[in-house]
């Protein structure tokens, strides 16, 4: 019940932020909706800070538990910023870089970390890029990392090259989500960590293209979101 009263809250606080949008700002409200659900970074922030916190702790902890130090770490789709700050907190040693698509998002994952207390270049590194087109070389991380941010790509299948393309060789991808990183995601390579969600349907079309939610669709993700078993996917890029 607890789990529902809090949902319930994120609701409506997703309702009130667009109706402070102002209707100047509604299409841009109505673009975020369709890329991450929620009507702004900032609302996003603060709906995904009191519905989720507990699985943003249970990944970065997940993370810092079977990383080494000193591993080079991405994390795509990084929104907020919460869980590298989180990761930077209790595993300083992974050198963590976070990517995202919404300068908005960046802005304010870089603005936790300033807030950290943390000496300058202590910390994770954030930068605006798409995950379809990512600005590393190849070969650049030795792990990685998602956390419900694939069901919002608009392509998966191109995403998911990205995010082979930037490991090392041998290197691991690790993700959670509601759907899949990739359309094949329980074929060879991947390890699903539970079945398929009923639920995921409403994220993606099967196609490996993500459709755009309604606000309806996105309220009802965040009454239900709590309640899903957690689906991690883990990937091994063959070695050289």
């Amino acid at each position: 019940m607890k789990g529902i009263a809090v949902a319930g809250v994120a609701g409506s606080l997703a309702f009130l932020a667009v109706a402070l949008a102002g209707r100047d700002r509604w299409h841009a409200a109505q673009a975020n909706i369709r890329r991450y659900s929620m009507p702004g970074a900032r609302s996003y922030d603060l709906v995904a800070g009191l519905a989720f916190r507990s699985r943003y702790e249970a990944i970065a902890e997940a993370i810092a538990a079977q990383v080494p130090a000193g591993s080079l770490l991405l994390d795509v789709g990084c929104g907020p910023g919460e869980v590298l700050n989180r990761l930077a907190t209790i595993a300083p040693g992974i050198d963590a870089t976070g990517l995202d698509v919404d300068a908005a998002m960046i802005g304010r994952a870089r603005g936790k970390a300033a807030r950290s207390g943390r000496a300058p270049g202590h910390g994770p590194r954030f930068v605006v890029a798409d995950v379809a087109a990512m600005p590393f070389r190849d070969a650049s991380f030795d792990v990685v990392v998602s956390s419900y941010a694939v069901h919002h790509w608009p392509d998966r299948q191109a995403g998911f090259a990205e995010v082979m393309r930037v490991l090392k060789p041998g290197g691991r991808a690790i993700v959670w989500d509601v759907a899949p990183p990739h359309p094949a995601a329980d074929g060879a390579g991947s390890t699903p960590g539970h079945g398929h969600d009923p639920h995921a349907a409403a994220a993606h079309d099967g196609s490996g293209e993500a459709t755009s939610p309604s606000l309806l669709a996105t309220l009802r993700m965040l009454l239900l979101f709590r309640r899903l078993p957690a689906q991690r996917y883990d990937f091994t890029k063959p070695a050289a």
